[in-house]
């Protein structure tokens, strides 16, 4: 089988020469561009992202025949060709309108005000073009040309891995103090975040994920404290995720909520990373703004913890969040930030306050982490992981791999301790 996702092997037939001089011309300001040759092939490999199709395309153009040709590498970004469930769920949600506008006009807001005070930072790549009709695309600098790239076969180092927060608690901070602004609608406006969405199908995967993972902890005597546990929380997992996102919507500003713009799907197949020659992390790069969304910051440090962090890293994840913690204080002083400043006990409180929602992260989410976050292209070649997600029957499978019971054996014995299974 392919290294490559079997719906981005061939790309739409209106990407094409007009479309392409069309996106060119714009990006040139409006000055008319002939396309004299272009390339398109996958832009990811699989287990890279599941819902949306990306093409890189490599583009020579000129303005006239007797110009020089000028050579561009773009991302194109849109969706599946094939019906079926991603098609649906892009097209009925409102997931290219968040990202045109988080990439048009919040994420530009935020990196300004963090110029501005002293921390330059490159939040997301250039936005090229974006249009909602006749299809909903969106087209992208390639950041493999500035040196950048993902990360595949292993995960982050605790070095990486504070790095990676460092930019997180950027976003988060500004957002924060933005949001308790004048301005506060450019952060407050993205209230629907991926569980906020009415969708049968994801409300199937959340009663699956609980179910295989309570049919799994029944099948080991040495997990019978956690399966009594999360079988009596069972009826609450599932609403009270959905009230942490819809948190900000419903008012429910409690003690303990920090409320910032949210990536929403924090994971490391959604960061580019870059090295310098000594192979030491320069800098990364959040991409795929689809389901940012405002919201208590446990959404992002919470999917982290299950989604990006290696299993020895999990076990340290308070450490981490302190560490997040402090860079998010810092950024919110340099921004000069007015009002009163969160605090490190709030944080800790909310935690345990939507304590489902890690529950929720760890019986659905965890087990596609072990069996496909950290494994190269080469190894899930003879996977179709889109097919895998959509069948119930082959995803309870994962949940009897034996990599995902032994996390289970390290880290539910935490979990009880800490009070997340009350």
């Amino acid at each position: 089988m392919s290294l490559y996702n079997a719906d981005e092997l061939e790309a739409p037939s209106w990407i094409n020469q007009e479309f392409l001089e069309k996106v060119l011309t714009q990006y040139e300001n409006n000055v008319d561009v002939e396309v004299v040759q272009f390339d398109l092939s996958p832009a990811s490999m699989k287990g890279d992202h599941y819902a949306s199709i990306m093409f890189r395309c490599k583009v020579q153009y000129r303005f006239d025949k007797n110009a020089s040709v000028k050579h561009k590498s773009m991302i194109i970004k849109t969706l599946p060709m094939e019906e079926g469930f991603k098609r649906e769920m892009l097209m009925e949600s409102n997931l290219f309108e968040t990202e045109i506008d988080m990439y048009a006009e919040t994420l530009p807001k935020i990196e300004k005000i963090l110029a501005d005070c002293g921390e330059p930072t490159k939040l997301s790549a250039e936005l090229i073009y974006y249009a909602l009709e006749p299809h909903k695309v969106i087209i992208f600098e390639d950041l493999c040309e500035s040196g950048y790239d993902t990360i595949r076969s292993r995960f982050l180092n605790e070095d990486e891995i504070k790095a990676v927060y460092q930019k997180l608690a950027k976003l988060h901070a500004v957002s924060y103090m933005l949001g308790h602004s004048e301005e506060h609608e450019l952060v407050t406006k993205y209230q629907y975040g991926i569980l906020s969405m009415d969708s049968p199908q994801l409300e199937q995967m959340m009663e699956d994920g609980l179910r295989n993972f309570i049919d799994m902890l029944s099948c080991h005597d040495e997990f019978d404290v956690y399966y009594q546990k999360v079988k009596a929380m069972k009826h609450l997992v599932n609403p009270n995720s959905k009230n942490l996102y819809k948190a900000y919507q419903q008012q429910q500003q409690s003690k303990g909520d920090i409320f910032v713009l949210n990536h929403g799907d924090f994971h490391m197949k959604n960061m580019m990373f870059r090295f310098n020659k000594s192979n030491q992390m320069e800098d990364c790069i959040m991409v795929d703004y689809q389901i940012s969304c405002y919201a208590p910051s446990n959404i992002d440090l919470v999917y982290s913890q299950i989604m990006m962090l290696s299993s020895e890293l999990r076990l340290k994840r308070h450490e981490l969040m302190q560490y997040y913690f402090t860079e998010f204080i810092r950024i919110l002083k340099k921004v000069n930030y007015q009002g009163d400043l969160p605090l490190y006990s709030d944080f800790q409180i909310s935690g345990l306050k939507y304590r489902h929602f890690t529950i929720f992260l760890v019986s659905t989410f965890l087990p596609m982490v072990v069996g496909f976050i950290g494994k190269s292209a080469e190894d899930l070649k003879n996977v179709d992981i889109g097919k895998q997600f959509e069948n119930p029957d082959m995803m309870s499978m994962v949940y009897r791999m034996p990599g995902f019971v032994e996390e289970v054996r390290k880290f539910m014995p935490i979990l009880l301790k800490e009070g997340y299974l009350d």
